[in-house]
């Protein structure tokens, strides 16, 4: 069983990413055996509500946010069905290729969490720039060096719901906007539709250890000469 990796730089006193160290992973075994007699039950199962993990996203729907969307010529709608949380999707159908789509949405406190978007991918949708507060977000802010993003290409053969992690921050409380810019489709989609189903705010470890890697073991993820 694999129970060692990497912990990441906001969780280290260091502020350094700490690895291959033991992880504090949420881990259970379960051992399997065959007997001949009937089995007692000694110790009584814990309950649903003991055995169900934590919901660490704090879920903000498109229901929530639609009525003060803003966006270019097209048509937006709140759209029910397949895997779309509560009352459905934001589904934008532009107009025009210079399309854009802008939501807001509210938090209370400046806690550290990961912020991550769930989208739908079709085979009609587009490619999608995304800002946060005006500046794209085109690396994940945690690890700006060896993480990559651009504009997120929503196209897929059939209907898919997936999320898209855009780093882990510590907002200020008030009001923020997301904004989503055209960027063009896969030369296979039929279109540059957008479907916008919530913003989650998922909760991060908010504590810090110190170091457990070996003295003069070097870190496995450094890149540097």
């Amino acid at each position: 069983m694999e129970h060692t990796g990497w912990i990441s730089a906001d969780e280290t006193e260091t502020g350094e990413v700490d690895g291959h160290v033991e992880r504090e992973d949420d881990i259970a075994t379960v051992a399997f055996w065959y007997q001949v007699e009937q089995a007692t039950r000694a110790t009584p199962l814990p309950s649903l509500a003991q055995r169900t993990f934590p919901d660490l996203d704090r879920v903000i729907e498109g229901k929530a946010v639609v009525a003060g969307a803003r966006h270019s010529d097209g048509t937006l709608e709140l759209q029910a069905g397949y895997d779309w949380s509560g009352d459905g999707q934001i589904f934008f159908t532009p107009a025009s290729d210079d399309a854009f789509l802008e939501v807001d949405f509210t938090i209370t406190d400046n806690v550290r969490r990961g912020l991550v978007l769930r989208l739908t991918s079709a085979p009609d949708y587009g490619r999608y720039r995304v800002f946060l507060d005006g500046t794209e977000v085109t690396r994940l802010a945690d690890y700006p060096e060896w993480n990559p993003q651009g504009p997120r290409d929503l196209y897929a053969t059939g209907v898919e719901v997936r999320d898209w992690y855009l780093g882990s921050y510590s907002l200020a409380p008030g009001t923020h906007t997301l904004r989503f810019e055209s960027a063009g489709r896969h030369p296979f989609s039929t279109g540059n539709r957008l479907g916008f189903d919530s913003v989650r705010l998922r909760e991060r470890w908010q504590r810090k250890r110190p170091s457990l890697r070996a003295p003069g073991i070097p870190d496995a993820l450094d890149r540097s000469p």
